[in-house]
């Protein structure tokens, strides 16, 4: 577990996925704030800066990059890792600089792994 609760924001418009990150990563000890948009996700991270944000890449309204733009473009929040969910194939329209991109389906354990790696080691 960690010594210091790093909180991880979760940002994903299906509940239930929302809800199978949500108890992993509380299990795992961290702090979580999860968001099933984008506006709810930037009052989160206003109110309470994360250590690591997962967002859907594919969201109504707002969606993952746009988000993410959002998060860069606020100093709060412009070094926050930030790892994306999708469920697309990889191609190069969806890169995006600074962030890791994870296939739906995924393993939580991986997850949280890469998560807790990102948190340990500072990278953003």
């Amino acid at each position: 577990m960690l010594t210091d609760m790093a909180r991880v924001l979760l940002v994903d418009d299906d509940p239930a996925i929302l809800r199978l990150l949500e108890v992993n990563f509380r299990m795992e000890g961290f702090d979580v704030d999860a968001a099933g948009h984008g506006e709810e996700a930037l009052a989160l991270a206003a109110a309470t800066p994360p250590d690591v944000a997962i967002l859907d890449l594919m969201m109504p309204g707002m969606d993952g990059r746009q988000l993410f733009n959002r998060l860069r473009a606020d100093p709060a929040t412009a070094s926050v890792p930030v790892v994306f969910l999708t469920a697309r194939g990889r191609d190069d329209a969806m890169l995006v600089d600074g962030a890791i991109f994870v296939q739906k389906p995924f393993d939580t354990v991986d997850l949280v792994q890469t998560v807790r790696t990102l948190v340990e080691t500072g990278l953003s």
